[in-house]
């Protein structure tokens, strides 16, 4: 099994149905899990994919359940 990685994180939706989110955007704070490539986000029940070249509003994640962008940003490597 690949080693995976528990980091502190930071995560912000981006888009709300795919729209720019420019006031009061969701953010969250907690745990997240990471694969060793840090190409795949576990969080609160959401798996986010890494999105190549960036995304819509500085995004770099994308859910794959819902389709919206979230950005993400590794806080503190837990243990």
């Amino acid at each position: 099994m690949a080693n995976k990685y528990k980091f502190l994180a930071a995560i912000s939706q981006m888009t709300q149905n795919g729209a720019p989110v420019y006031a009061g955007f969701d953010h969250f704070r907690g745990e997240a899990i990471f694969t060793s490539s840090l190409n795949t986000c576990y969080f609160n029940g959401i798996t986010l994919r890494k999105v190549k070249g960036g995304g819509i509003n500085d995004s770099n994640y994308k859910c794959e359940e819902s389709g919206e962008f979230y950005r993400v940003m590794k806080l503190e490597k837990l243990q």
